[in-house]
């Protein structure tokens, strides 16, 4: 009789199965590794069609299992995808009325609707940018080059951010600053 199997290691004390080469499994252990293959973990040789057939209801409930969690998990996805989509269509229509504010010269009511949206962490260098051109636009440089230049240092990739930094640079008379920001506008 074998005094360890090969799956767990544990010693062998009561029923085992064995593959064609005598690799000893328990029959616990066998029953989870067949719902992953039919050939033995060690030899790789596949095991007896009637031991495979013995454990074929379970294997069988098994496959249905990952088939449920599969489906579990594409629904979570698209509810997830549902989600961003609204998300993202609700902060679009906040940004057209920001836009709006904006063209009407009402930077205070523009920032107060960036503000219902502090908790949209995947939309946080839209904000950054867009607090920052408000600030600039109603003349507060300082604000502007805060908001501006935290977005550049996190994402290098915003040319228009460049832009109103360098503006707002400009604004205050730092023109050694105001070109750096000009040259990565692009």
């Amino acid at each position: 009789m074998p005094t360890t199997c090969i799956i767990c290691h544990m010693q062998i004390s009561d029923s085992y199965e064995e593959c064609p080469n005598g690799h000893a499994v328990h029959i616990s252990c066998l029953r989870e590794w067949l719902t992953h293959s039919f050939n033995c973990p060690l030899c790789n040789t596949k095991y007896d069609e009637k031991i495979i057939k013995r454990f074929q209801e379970y294997i069988r409930e098994k496959e249905k299992e990952k088939e449920e969690e599969l489906k579990n998990q594409l629904e979570k996805e698209n509810v997830n995808k549902i989600y961003q989509i609204g998300e993202t269509m609700v902060f679009l229509k906040g940004l057209d009325l920001v836009d709006e504010f904006v063209k009407q010269k009402e930077f205070k009511k523009a920032l107060e609707v960036l503000d219902e949206f502090k908790d949209y962490k995947n939309k946080k260098y839209e904000i950054m940018f867009f607090r920052g051109k408000i600030n600039y636009l109603r003349g507060r440089y300082d604000m502007a080059i805060n908001h501006l230049f935290k977005l550049v240092k996190q994402n290098f990739e915003y040319p228009e951010a460049f832009l109103y930094l360098g503006r707002a640079y400009q604004a205050l008379g730092l023109e050694d600053k105001a070109k750096w920001a000009f040259e990565r506008a692009g």
